[in-house]
């Protein structure tokens, strides 16, 4: 069986067939690993809710950076848009060894939960006071610029203390 050659760097190598193939299965193997997590699971139900959370929240960001043209009215249906989903996620938390699949949650989630409730609550009460401005018409940027940056540390609290 000849070997296979390829090039590294100018460099020929070669490698025999077997191994291109084992390392051919290896690496496909490690994709799959990496997939997406089952709908049905506390992860995958989780993960949905955190992507409409995105859903409104990136536009907001871009609004507020300059990214996009800043809209009141769009503004604040997005708003309410996080509000109808800030107690969604937080029940897709299953205690560790309930689920089987992989998921980004820290064991602090579980270890620390006074914690964790507070990061929740931070984010929570963020998100109200958000919509409570907004309520009231947004004509300008300014107006809900600062809240929308305590929404934003609500989100990177999370990150920061409970995600992988």
């Amino acid at each position: 069986m000849r070997p296979f050659i390829f090039s590294q760097g100018g460099n020929l190598l070669s490698v025999p067939y077997p191994r291109i193939l084992l390392l051919a299965t290896l690496a496909l193997t490690l994709v799959g690993c990496g997939g997406p997590a089952d709908p049905d699971s506390p992860e995958g139900k989780r993960q949905a809710v955190f992507k409409q959370f995105l859903h409104h929240s990136e536009p907001m960001g871009g609004m507020l950076g300059e990214r996009l043209p800043f809209d009141g009215e769009s503004f604040a249906a997005h708003a309410e848009g996080l509000v109808e989903l800030v107690e969604a996620p937080w029940q897709y938390f299953p205690e560790p060894g309930d689920s089987k699949q992989r998921n980004a949650a820290l064991p602090t989630v579980w270890s620390e939960p006074a914690e964790w409730q507070r990061a929740i609550d931070q984010y929570r009460n963020a998100v109200t006071d958000l919509v409570a401005i907004t309520r009231q018409g947004v004509e300008t940027p300014e107006q809900v610029a600062e809240s929308m940056a305590a929404v934003q540390q609500g989100c990177r609290s999370c990150h920061e203390g409970f995600r992988r």
